[in-house]
């Protein structure tokens, strides 16, 4: 996994030193901030107020000694979870120290070399990731209350459950190899995201498949890590205006959760009760039927085989179904939907309905899938009726 940029204290007096570290790590991806500090005093003060993700630190300094120094860095709430890399020009003193102080990870023997000390950075910042990943998957681990499969239940009856038990966490769902996370709270779809970046940019102006800056990659490599929108992360950085990041990232979660109506075989989910992340809170707020947000989501189907079945038989005819005629009045359609919907009365042909609105066969087939995929509406095949008349 791609390391976030991090900040980086390095506490040295030695002004070669600290040129040498800055010409060194100055550069890489990986580093967000250097700072600099020239002796213990100013170097805790630093570490107190800017909390970095890990400390350069020489064993002697002019007012400290190194095993000073890490101690009290260890006793110290807001930094005795900073990961410390100890450097001395003798192994021997430095390697006893280590064994006592927890918070001293790696050391290194002066001279090293550029690669040595970019290797070991970025090996300390990587581990340091990986077990804050462990740690907050075990806090926020919870229960998976739901398992299943389209096979078997309509992603609809799904949905529907979820709002019906008002249920908090998140819908995994796979689709094209790939897995959809559907943040609810209390029973009301918030965002979907995935940590595949790509595949939810793609089709937009925002897939970039040349050079990127910092910025735009440190957005990139925050979704992946943390499922955190591209497109929120953008505002973070003042990059895109905050209601401009949240109306779109409501629409490129639209538009990947629709992938699974078209799915040609049936998709898996599960759905796993876990306190909603930080970033919920600066998405869109939830529409209060969940029947809206899948006529919404219905809505965003570029293209099915259902729909061009449709087509392909102009003269069958839309009827409502049971549920769809108690129902329709809990959903909120477009204008132009309601036109389509006012004109099914169970005798009349899609062909019929298109002469007497005026509307392509495509679109009104489209509105048709909609509704027939909540369950409002059924399709009746020509040879069907034929058949019985």
């Amino acid at each position: 996994m791609k390391l976030l940029p991090k900040n980086i204290l390095a506490i040295d007096d030695s002004l070669t030193l600290r040129k040498f570290i800055e010409k060194s790590l100055g550069k890489e991806d990986f580093v967000n901030r250097l700072l600099i500090a020239g002796d213990a005093a100013s170097g805790l003060e630093l570490a107190r107020t800017t909390k970095p993700d890990l400390i350069l630190c020489d064993y002697t300094l002019p007012d400290m000694q190194g095993d000073e120094l890490c101690r009290q860095l260890a006793e110290q709430k807001e930094t005795s979870d900073i990961p410390i890399i100890l450097m001395s020009s003798s192994g021997k003193e430095i390697a006893a120290l280590a064994a006592q102080q927890t918070n001293i990870v790696r050391m290194l023997v002066k001279p090293f070399s550029r690669e040595l000390l970019v290797a070991t950075v970025s090996y300390v910042l990587s581990q340091a990731d990986q077990k804050k990943t462990v740690a907050q998957t075990a806090s926020n681990a919870g229960s998976i209350l739901m398992r299943g499969s389209t096979d078997v239940s309509p992603m609809c009856s799904a949905l529907r459950f979820i709002a019906r038990q008002k249920m908090t966490g998140v819908l995994r769902v796979v689709a094209r190899k790939e897995t959809l996370h559907a943040f609810c709270q209390e029973g009301a779809v918030r965002v979907v995201t995935t940590r595949d970046v790509e595949s939810y940019l793609e089709g937009t102006a925002y897939l970039s498949n040349g050079r990127k800056s910092l910025i735009w990659k440190k957005c990139e490599d925050l979704q992946r890590q943390t499922l955190s929108p591209f497109l929120i992360n953008l505002s973070h950085e003042g990059i895109l205006p905050v209601q401009t990041a949240r109306m779109l990232t409501d629409l490129f979660g639209h538009r990947i959760f629709a992938r699974i109506w078209t799915e040609p075989a049936g998709v898996n989910y599960e759905f796993e009760e876990i306190p909603m992340p930080a970033f919920i809170e600066e998405c869109l707020p939830p529409r209060p039927l969940m029947n809206d947000w899948i006529l919404e989501n219905l809505r965003n189907v570029e293209a099915s085989d259902d729909i061009e079945m449709i087509v392909q038989d102009p003269m069958g005819i839309p009827v409502f179904t049971p549920i769809g005629y108690r129902q329709i009045q809990e959903v909120q359609p477009k204008p132009e939907e309601w036109q389509v919907l006012s004109e099914i009365t169970g005798a009349i042909s899609l062909n019929g309905i298109c002469q007497r609105i005026k509307i392509a066969p495509e679109l009104v087939a489209r509105k048709i899938f909609c509704f027939q995929r909540l369950g409002f509406l059924d399709y009746w095949p020509s040879h069907i009726l034929q058949a019985q008349n």
